[in-house]
């Protein structure tokens, strides 16, 4: 009989919710420490399990609480598609996230452009240089500087045509404006581009050489533009412009000169890439 008192009591949701707080901590601190609508459900039922039945809950209480269940899954579902919503639209941008190891606890940093959007086990992650990454690590969202995303025949109009466009440097910002004739638009991974022949640089050094023979660009173009093939043809070497700003590309070594009187080393680049989000100019051929 004293037991039955005893739960007899019409217990609130608030009552229930404090009277569990110490068993729930462990579980709370599992899932952030907040009650979702299961939660909520399960004292919902639990209240009426234990009610009085001689005082039952009020229908208006009862509706009101039904109201609270309402409430509370609405906007939990609403905001799992505000986050869908934002997931699919940080597609193509530039995000950067802080992530932790499951294992190690090893706090890592990452950084790169949303190829695609993943849901797994209700939460939603964002696909970040092949890694999945929870859109809650998020820190910071930027727009891509080029977008990947257009139709190429938009730019078949460059064809043929000499053009003036950039290479870029995403290390440190560089930019170095050239001009070529296209003759390719190629899909790339993170931009598109226009293939340039007949580019005319200066070379301030093979990219990457460590080399203290002062001969050693010399010898390297030498023994390039003397290959059999466009393959034996590709260079590695970092241009620079009149600024000094410097930008290490990769293409075929068409020919190059060396000034006696200043040691300055020119070259016509084939097969250049460049952005072409970054045509500023066409000439007609």
């Amino acid at each position: 009989m004293a037991e039955a008192n005893r739960i007899s009591n019409a217990l609130t949701i608030d009552q229930i919710i404090e009277s569990t707080k110490s068993k729930q901590e462990a579980a709370a601190r599992k899932t952030g420490g907040e009650l979702g609508k299961n939660d909520f459900l399960n004292l919902l039922v639990t209240q009426l399990r234990y009610q009085d039945p001689l005082q039952p809950v009020d229908d208006k209480e009862f509706i009101a609480q039904m109201a609270q269940f309402s409430s509370l899954e609405q906007m939990q579902n609403m905001n799992g598609s505000m986050t869908k919503s934002q997931a699919f639209n940080l597609i193509g941008k530039v995000i950067t996230a802080t992530t932790t190891d499951d294992k190690t606890l090893e706090v890592n940093s990452v950084q790169g452009t949303v190829t695609s959007v993943k849901m797994k086990e209700g939460k939603t992650f964002v696909v970040v240089n092949n890694k999945d990454v929870d859109v809650d690590s998020i820190t910071q969202v930027d727009d891509a500087l080029y977008n990947s995303y257009a139709n190429l025949a938009d730019y078949s109009n460059l064809l043929g045509y000499k053009v003036k466009g950039a290479v870029y440097d995403s290390s440190n910002g560089n930019v170095i404006y050239l001009s070529g004739n296209v003759k390719q638009i190629q899909r790339g991974a993170n931009e598109d581009y226009a293939v340039m022949d007949g580019v005319n640089v200066e070379i301030a050094e093979v990219t990457g050489s460590t080399s203290v023979d002062p001969n050693y660009l010399k010898n390297y173009l030498d023994q390039k533009v003397k290959g059999t093939t466009e393959a034996d043809k590709q260079v590695k070497v970092t241009i620079k412009d009149s600024t000094g700003a410097k930008v290490p590309v990769t293409a075929t070594l068409n020919s190059f000169s060396i000034d006696e009187n200043t040691g300055k080393v020119t070259a016509v680049l084939d097969n250049m890439y460049i952005s072409v989000y970054s045509v500023s100019n066409i000439q007609k051929p």
